[in-house]
């Protein structure tokens, strides 16, 4: 009987796709996106230059552990890695702007009782 273990970290899947990578000569920089769970967001990963994959996993490794309990922004001569605008954050960001927009608006509308026919509050 054979037994397999098909569960992977995030980590695992990333070194599998660059060693792949790697091996099929895609031109580069490779950007990855992939959910990290330890931050429970996606995450960008780029690649700007082709890297050995012993260097690759020693630059994800290295990430983790400089990040861990912080944002997932890092970035050095191997690596770039930044969290993805999840669209939650993108419209509720958008919201508050056009919030703000309509307030800016209601402050700068002219007051109707200075702009009149030219009539209007002059006594004679």
């Amino acid at each position: 009987m054979t037994t397999r273990n098909l569960n992977q970290t995030w980590r695992d899947v990333v070194f599998n796709q660059y060693a792949a990578d790697y091996a099929a000569d895609v031109p580069f920089p490779v950007r990855y996106l992939i959910h990290a769970d330890q931050w429970n967001r996606d995450i960008f990963i780029e690649i700007p230059t082709k890297i050995d994959a012993p260097t690759f996993r020693r630059a994800i490794l290295d990430f983790c552990v400089a990040r861990r309990n912080q944002a997932p922004v890092y970035g050095d001569d191997r690596i770039k890695v930044r969290p993805r605008a999840s669209p939650y954050h993108q419209s509720e960001a958008s919201s508050q702007n056009n919030h703000d927009d309509a307030a800016l608006q209601e402050d700068n509308e002219p007051d109707p009782s200075l702009h009149g026919d030219g009539a209007a509050g002059l006594s004679g």
